[in-house]
């Protein structure tokens, strides 16, 4: 793995999560299928990089050229081979050529093609990557930094990727950098007053747009929204990693998914129901679901008094949420709070019941009346907390 390809895969993995980034999976033959494979739903990534240096041509257009042809040109050609590739297989086998991954079903795939070129002059101009084969982003090594660190969750990311395929497929854009079209998508939505059918400017909006107060107060907002992404490395590496079995782990990979999958709005909104549970000190929350969502929360404090039948009761609490909550067909438990030593502990648990019977129903009510779990209910919605009484979870801000 070059540089470049590693410096990519490390951002990708930092930002989509370790198990569902790959790097340099292989393809047709046991070839390189891609240098980064992302997996998460029905979502693919399907990602390139060439680094290739500028040649030593005296030529500038012919410098262009040359480069163009190897750092975007060939990338373009590996993504759509390594799109057919995948039309006909169901799971894609990993570098170390014993661990397979499944691939979602390929009548709900949807696939995104990135090419990320390094190497160039700044003032080479990237290619659009309009294709009739398919659409293909191309980044260079600041748009790849700025735009994967920004939106850091998988749906912001990919909801990006759609936008921009969207708008170009009937508009025209003449701006100097990508990272110039993302600021303008951040503070559009590319969506306007009147018709448009080109934007054109002279650059520098990302770095205009970064000293804004609108910056400033957007990074104070989503200030939350951070325990929910340490959560989920948390729950990876103590759970998926180092302690749990092999029955269990695909229970837990579909709970993390549908938590990774919450965007970055989401995770804030998320974020201070948690804090104000933990302030609170409430026995339990339960966290009505976001709008045209199937799946809510159920948030328990670990304290003495029910560490020792901690995963049980979590259980025993999502069975009465699902049964007050008739809207929803998953239930996803959290359980957190600290050890002896000092040290945070997140557990979680995982319940996908789309349909409940009579005997579920007993069961889910025989609970509520021996053990209390919601008899007052305090079931919360995402407009009850306000970033003014956040309080950064008792945890020293940095």
């Amino acid at each position: 793995m070059t540089p470049s390809e590693k410096y990519v895969a490390d951002l990708c993995e930092k930002s989509f999560l370790p198990f569902w980034s790959f790097p340099n999976p292989l393809g047709k033959k046991d070839k390189e299928l891609c240098d980064v494979l992302v997996v998460c739903g029905s979502t693919i990534l399907l990602i390139s990089v060439k680094d290739i240096q500028v040649s030593s041509h005296k030529d500038k257009s012919i410098q262009y050229s040359r480069w163009v042809k190897k750092a975007v040109d060939d990338s373009i050609q590996q993504l759509y081979g390594a799109e057919r590739f995948l039309k006909n297989v169901d799971d894609v086998t990993l570098k170390n050529r014993t661990t397979k991954v499944a691939l979602p079903d390929k009548n709900e795939r949807t696939i995104y093609r990135i090419a990320i070129a390094f190497g160039s002059d700044y003032d080479f101009p990237l290619p659009m990557g309009m294709n009739n084969k398919g659409f293909v982003h191309i980044f260079d090594e600041q748009s790849t930094a700025t735009i994967i660190s920004e939106l850091d969750t998988i749906t912001d990311f990919t909801r990006y990727l759609t936008a921009k395929e969207k708008f170009l497929s009937s508009n025209h854009m003449l701006l100097p950098e990508e990272t110039d079209f993302f600021a303008l998508y951040i503070q559009t939505g590319l969506e306007f007053d009147y018709p448009v059918d080109s934007i054109a400017g002279s650059g520098g909006l990302w770095e205009s747009y970064i000293k804004s107060e609108d910056y400033s107060d957007w990074r104070k907002r989503i200030a939350p929204s951070f325990i929910w992404d340490y959560m989920i490395n948390q729950l990876h590496a103590y759970h998926i990693k180092d302690e749990t079995n092999d029955q269990q782990i695909q229970d837990l990979e579909n709970a993390i998914r549908i938590i990774n999958l919450e965007d970055r709005i989401n995770r804030t909104e998320l974020g201070l129901a948690l804090d104000d549970a933990i302030k609170k000190k409430s026995i339990g929350r339960m966290l009505l679901p976001q709008p045209g969502a199937n799946h809510m929360y159920v948030f328990m404090p670990l304290t003495q008094k029910n560490w020792e039948g901690k995963e049980r009761e979590l259980e025993l609490r999502c069975i009465v949420a699902r049964y007050l909550n008739p809207s929803v067909i998953t239930v996803i438990g959290l359980a957190f709070g600290s050890n002896g030593k000092d040290e945070s502990v997140y557990d979680i648990c995982y319940h996908y019941i789309p349909e409940v019977s009579d005997d579920f129903v007993k069961h889910a009510k025989e609970i509520q009346k021996e053990l209390g779990y919601f008899k007052n209910s305090l079931q919360s919605s995402n407009s009850d907390y306000s970033l003014k009484d956040f309080d950064g979870f008792g945890i020293n801000k940095q």
